[in-house]
């Protein structure tokens, strides 16, 4: 009996012993793990492409962006009644500029000053390399449901002319995250 009992406590203290290191294994594990993500989002900018309600602060659509990314939109112009496009990048510098500007005629409300490089395609008057920085850094606009309004990022395609964009204010801004909002952004479900 007194053999048992022995056996037991030694089976025990090895159980003991084998959970004090697994313990301490995880926990070194947890802080190499925390400390890496750390060091990464802490020397990695990221940034966000944000559409939001301007009067309500509202995010209504967002993704992650990279210096040198474009977007773009296009619309029909509601003087001309012809469609326009813009295209803007995000620079290496941190700032939105307008790359280029596709119209099929020049009117009010339409670019009409020589900048850039200007060429004929598809119809189009393609005015290209304006490196202009937008008003304020911040696109705003209200799109309207009357004709079809569009927004595009990498392979997304929305359609400003729909909820929960049409009828609002909206502003397309790139935002600077923390690291510690980057950290957050990791763990957000889409």
């Amino acid at each position: 009996m007194n053999n048992r009992k022995e056996t037991f406590t030694n089976e025990k203290g090895a159980l003991l012993l084998s959970n004090a290191f697994f313990q301490k294994f995880m926990l070194i594990f947890a802080v190499l793990l925390i400390l890496l993500l750390s060091w990464f989002l802490w020397h990695r900018p990221q940034y966000l492409l944000v559409i939001s309600d301007m009067n309500t602060g509202e995010t209504l659509w967002e993704r992650e962006i990279e210096q040198g990314e474009s977007f773009s939109h296009e619309y029909i112009h509601s003087v001309e009644k012809s469609p326009v496009k813009e295209v803007f990048q995000f620079s290496s510098t941190g700032e939105v500029l307008t790359m280029e500007s596709w119209t099929k005629s020049f009117g009010a409300g339409l670019p009409y000053q020589r900048e850039g490089d200007v060429e004929m395609k598809d119809g189009y008057y393609v005015i290209k390399d304006l490196n202009r920085p937008i008003h304020g850094g911040v696109l705003r606009m209200k799109p309207s449901d009357m004709y079809p309004h569009t927004f595009s990022f990498r392979d997304h395609t929305i359609y400003l002319s729909k909820e929960p964009f049409v009828t609002k204010i909206i502003e397309i801004d790139v935002k600077d995250l923390s690291w510690w909002e980057g950290f957050l952004h990791l763990f957000k479900l889409e």
